[in-house]
């Protein structure tokens, strides 16, 4: 049995899209999945290209953003490992939508559209197992639309810097630290605002003794306090 079948089989699994596969099943994705690598910056596809597949990130962090007709680029989604993104265009078109660039050396594993589709076909006990997936990812989907219209930003801020506290494992830390891997211009774009909002933001929740920043690190000096804040 080839090792990296068993490698790719094992991501899959801690999907929630696919959570509810047995073995079998996520071996079946697995044989015709690969793993992709790219580097800072890269393009993964562009806005308009024709749709090949959908992809996982395995390590590093993805951005999915539009550009506006007067240029300005807008961020929709910042993708942490163990997400998938692409996967809506699947049965609904044939062209990618948005844009997804590398942030910085990333890992992917690459599902082929016409290939998955296929599998489904022949599989349907796969498709009703992942709609419960779709599901618990529309719900995120409309969760961060809420989020935009009814949180102010230094809610939006919060609850995005506890995530990632979170994510990255420090909340038992006396001190929590993320680092921002992103621009402030994406993270403002991300957030629903825009840079200069989002300086004063960091600003004012420093001042309220809340986190410290230093470069593109963040300590988190009253986690509780913020937690309750993103509440």
């Amino acid at each position: 049995m080839n090792i990296n079948r068993i490698i790719i089989k094992d991501k899959l699994r801690e999907l929630h899209l696919f959570s509810e596969l047995d073995t079998e099943q996520l071996m079946q994705i697995a044989s015709i999945s690969s793993i992709d690598c790219h580097k800072k910056n890269d393009v993964i596809f562009r806005e308009g290209s024709i749709y090949k597949g959908f992809y996982i990130l395995l390590k590093g962090t993805i951005k999915v953003y539009r550009k506006t007709s007067r240029g300005k680029e807008l961020t929709l989604h910042i993708i942490k490992p163990f997400n998938a993104f692409a996967d809506v265009p699947l049965f609904e078109g044939k062209i990618y939508p948005v844009n997804a660039q590398a942030v910085d050396d990333c890992t992917l594993l690459f599902i082929p559209g016409d290939g998955f589709k296929k599998l489904l076909l022949e599989n349907p006990t796969i498709c009703f197992k992942m709609l419960s997936g779709f599901a618990k990812r529309m719900r995120a989907l409309t969760r961060k639309v809420e989020d935009l219209t009814l949180k102010d930003v230094s809610i939006r801020l919060a609850e995005y810097l506890i995530n990632e506290v979170i994510r990255s494992g420090t909340e038992k830390l006396t001190e929590p630290i993320i680092k921002l891997v992103i621009s402030k211009k994406t993270l403002a774009s991300y957030l629903g605002t825009i840079t200069e909002i989002l300086s004063r933001t960091f600003h004012k929740l420093e001042n309220e003794g809340l986190i410290r920043v230093a470069d593109k690190k963040i300590f988190i000096k009253d986690f509780n306090r913020l937690r309750e804040m993103a509440r």
